[in-house]
């Protein structure tokens, strides 16, 4: 450890990142809800923010359509039906962020 971090301090072009998991209890408030990234990040190790991404962008998309304009319960909705395929994701970005040493 001391050599790396010697070398890392002497290092012209080192760059560091950091990842992140985005834990929110609720993905919305009042008009605004959060779909992706912005509302469950499953982390980049989990290899699925796309995909949830776009899951949830049609759930959403899903149950405002047939909410008879009642956002709030669209948005209710919709975090019932995405939540747990969320949760599982995070959990599974969670296990391969410790691969990394990260976890």
């Amino acid at each position: 450890m001391p050599r790396l971090l010697k070398k890392m301090s002497a290092a012209p072009d080192l760059l560091l990142s950091s990842s992140c998991q985005v834990e929110m209890d609720r993905w919305s408030a009042g008009r605004v809800v959060l779909v992706g990234d912005a509302g469950y990040c499953a982390a980049p190790t989990s290899g699925m923010g796309t995909s949830q991404a776009l899951i949830g962008a049609r759930a959403l998309a899903l149950r405002l359509a047939e909410s008879d304009g009642d956002h709030a319960a669209a948005f209710a909705a919709y975090e019932r039906q995405v939540r747990p395929y969320v949760t599982v994701n995070q959990r599974h970005g969670r296990e391969a962020a410790k691969l990394f040493g990260a976890g």
